[in-house]
């Protein structure tokens, strides 16, 4: 037997297309019709969205039956301002992402904050969804930050929740 190695080079290229689940079509829809749908597990009860067709704690499929829907409204429970000067980014402006939980669950969404100045965020705000556009019927790419078909949240004009119901609502998320 020979010691010598022996290496092959060649470049390879794989094109694939990985269809989109039934779960990530149905949430497309409702994004196009500015609904937002979760799944519920059957066993724990936990609410996931974009609904993904299982409970990652459980690991219990969610199918359609399992399909609720959920406020595209909430609290904003935290958040930060970017300062770009001190990003040393030129050009920039101050802008502010938050969480916003949403009404009568314990999901929070991530988002940027549009229709308010930085220096007036506060918790306790009501936002609502600022909904992205659908090309061709199907999602944008988000570019990795926010909720999935939310382009941001906005102000409602409602009024704010008190700092006991902000820490309340918190003190809930993290029961579960």
């Amino acid at each position: 037997m020979s010691d010598d190695v022996k290496v092959l080079n060649s470049v390879v290229s794989l094109d694939y297309e990985r269809p989109p689940t039934r779960a990530a079509r149905r949430y497309t829809e409702a994004v196009g019709e500015k609904r937002l749908i979760a799944h519920r597990c059957p066993e724990c009860e936990r609410l996931y969205t974009p609904p993904k067709g299982y409970c990652p704690v459980c690991v219990v499929l969610t199918t359609d039956e399992h399909e609720i829907e959920v406020s595209p409204e909430g609290v904003l429970v935290s958040y930060t301002v970017t300062n770009p000067d001190k990003l040393h980014q030129q050009g920039g402006k101050t802008s502010a992402r938050g969480d916003v939980m949403l009404d009568g669950t314990r999901i929070t969404l991530m988002g940027e904050l549009d229709g308010v100045e930085a220096a007036d965020v506060h918790t306790g705000m009501r936002m609502r969804a600022v909904w992205v556009e659908l090309e061709d019927g199907r999602l944008p790419s988000s570019g990795g930050w926010g909720a999935v078909g939310i382009k941001g949240w906005e102000p409602t004009g409602e009024p704010d929740a008190s700092r006991e119901e902000v820490q309340e609502l918190l003190k809930k998320a993290g029961e579960s």
